[in-house]
């Protein structure tokens, strides 16, 4: 039965039967609460009418000069321009409010005992702060529709922008939602969500509109190079092949699933109590990230000229090394182990061991880590390698592949082993993250500071004196240029013995921290041991104390009438 419409809800429903009869308590609650206020439509109905005032102004001026089409196309891309970040500041800004305002406003704790699960509340403030940006984008559609009258943009064109600008506003409410989970102050969360988002958005709008139209332009003619507004002329004009099927499908999806996901297990994880397991949907999160990254990291090599697969192998083994990277800051956070909570919920549960190695454990979930990077370098070294073995020079360049791979998959050997000792011997996580980033600037950048001071660039030995940089994982790339060339051998042995340390480093490291972690919890079981016992202890004599006062209550309920009177002692004749 629905506590909300109090309709019975069948079993098996589908989703859209259960929003119906059985809606989110969260998201009814906060729905309520935002139709009490008075100033919701008034802020809506300002916002439509400046924005149509700017739209008619801009377009005004531009149709002075220029014909209805190219109005119409100018229009629509200062229109989705200004809707893009109106969605992605506002759209935070207004998920950051969700948790941290009850955290603050003393009333997380009752959000608590409703007895609802950490995922149903993200869901439920997800839902209430998405429907509250719908609700900006849904009145700003008729002046949308503007451009489209003017002609230069099709329907197509508009709907799919529409559609995009809905998805990206998820993306910013699912931000926004996860830094809100991790704050106790709503201020601190406001401050930290907009500095973010207004960086994040500036760099997208850069990078991803006004840089990627460069390369739609070379893919596709008809895209027009230059507009940050790309993607719905792209689906418009585009022919319908394989890179359309590859890059106006496959990775739109990529790109906004996997991040959603990620920030709804990361809210998750943050709503949920220390005791309890906060790492199952990360880690599954993982699982299927990491080959879904690779294949995207390996793909490319197949759609670029020929000359240019090699570049794009290399680049990307690079970037999926990033995403690896990223993703050992991310499971620092992990717990050494189980909690006994979550042990006697998996044996109550009869939980087997595929979802256990799922579960709280650092040394388990470095194992996960290291198993599924070789499962995902392999993607792209097997993409180049196949691609560059028809070639002139297939040796060489199958041997800077491998270079590259085997650098890459040492380090970051070394990074999840000494992460996992960090994690193992520091109490707190953000230590550990700290100091995992100092040794990665370190290792990085300090090597090169070392050559630069010790003037080895304008050495007269020649780049022979760049060994001294080996340890810096960005040494790989003075290997690549030395490969093949006289007299210059010994940069490639230095690139490949540095290789081999920081795997042996990263297997002693993980040797460490399962020791010291088998340690840790040793002690933390003997403890709660101790403190089983002392409790037992405790109930035994009060059991005890119980059963001696029943049976002196029995004792006296038996005694004959005034048997258990106390004798009056005489008293004592006054002295003389």
């Amino acid at each position: 039965m629905s506590a909300q419409t109090g309709t019975a809800r069948a079993a098996g429903a589908s989703l859209l039967h259960r929003l119906k009869d059985d809606p989110n308590p969260i998201w009814i609650r906060e729905l309520r609460q935002s139709a009490r206020l008075v100033r919701t439509p008034i802020i809506l109905c300002v916002l439509s009418i400046l924005a149509t005032l700017a739209i008619a102004a801009i377009g005004g001026l531009v149709s002075i000069n220029e014909s209805p089409a190219t109005t119409g196309y100018v229009l629509f891309q200062v229109f989705f321009s200004l809707a893009y970040f109106v969605v992605t500041f506002v759209g935070p800004a207004v998920a950051a409010n969700a948790i941290a305002s009850e955290r603050e406003g003393r009333t997380w704790e009752a959000v608590i005992l409703t007895g609802l699960r950490p995922a149903v509340i993200a869901r439920g403030k997800f839902l209430a702060a998405y429907t509250s940006i719908s609700m900006y984008v849904v009145m700003l559609a008729p002046v949308g529709a503007l451009p489209f009258l003017f002609g230069g943009v099709t329907a197509t064109e508009t709907i799919v922008a529409f559609g995009f600008l809905f998805l990206i506003a998820a993306l910013a409410v699912a931000f926004g939602l996860a830094v809100s989970s991790k704050m106790n102050s709503l201020r601190a969360a406001l401050v930290v969500t907009l500095i973010c988002a207004v960086i994040a958005s500036l760099n997208v709008y850069g990078w991803f509109g006004v840089g990627l139209s460069v390369a739609a332009h070379d893919a596709w003619s008809g895209v027009p190079e230059g507009p940050p507004v790309w993607l719905p002329t792209a689906y418009a004009r585009a022919p319908f092949d394989l890179t359309y099927v590859l890059c106006l499908i496959m990775l739109p999806i990529v790109a906004t699933g996997l991040p959603a996901w990620f920030l709804y297990e990361v809210t998750v994880a943050n709503l949920t109590s220390i005791t309890d397991d906060r790492s199952t949907g990360l880690k599954r999160w993982f699982l299927v990230a990491a080959p879904v990254f690779a294949l995207c990291s390996a793909a490319p090599v197949a759609a670029v000229a020929t000359h240019r697969q090699l570049e794009v192998a290399i680049a990307g083994i690079c970037v999926l090394l990033v995403f690896l990277m990223i993703s050992v800051y991310i499971f620092l956070g992990d717990s050494l182990g189980p909690s006994r909570r979550v042990r006697l919920h998996w044996d109550r549960q009869g939980v087997g061991g595929i979802r256990r190695l799922l579960g709280p454990g650092i040394l388990g979930t470095s194992m996960m880590q290291l198993s599924m990077a070789a499962v995902a370098f392999l993607m792209p070294v097997a993409a180049g390698i196949l691609a560059v073995m028809g070639g002139v020079n297939a040796a060489e360049e199958i041997q800077q592949i491998l270079l590259v791979a085997l650098y890459a998959g040492s380090f970051y050997l070394f990074s999840v082993g000494l992460g996992a000792l960090l994690r193992a011997r520091l109490s707190t996580t953000l230590l550990s993250r700290v100091l995992l980033l100092a040794v990665h600037f370190l290792v990085t950048v300090g090597p090169w500071i070392v050559a630069a001071i010790a003037g080895l660039f304008a050495s007269a030995s020649g780049r022979g004196a760049l060994i001294v940089a080996a340890p810096s994982p960005l040494y790989v790339f003075v290997a690549l240029d030395a490969l093949g060339t006289s007299g210059e051998e010994l940069l490639v042995v230095a690139s490949v013995a540095a290789s081999v340390v920081w795997g042996l480093f990263g297997l002693l490291f993980l040797t460490l921290a399962r020791g010291r972690v088998r340690r840790v919890i040793a002690a933390h079981e003997v403890a709660l041991g101790e403190s089983d016992r002392i409790l037992a202890e405790e109930d035994a004599a009060a059991v005890r104390a119980m059963e001696d006062a029943a049976a002196a209550a029995a004792a006296a309920a038996a005694a004959p009438p005034g048997a258990d009177a106390p004798a009056v002692a005489p008293e004592p004749e006054p002295a003389g």
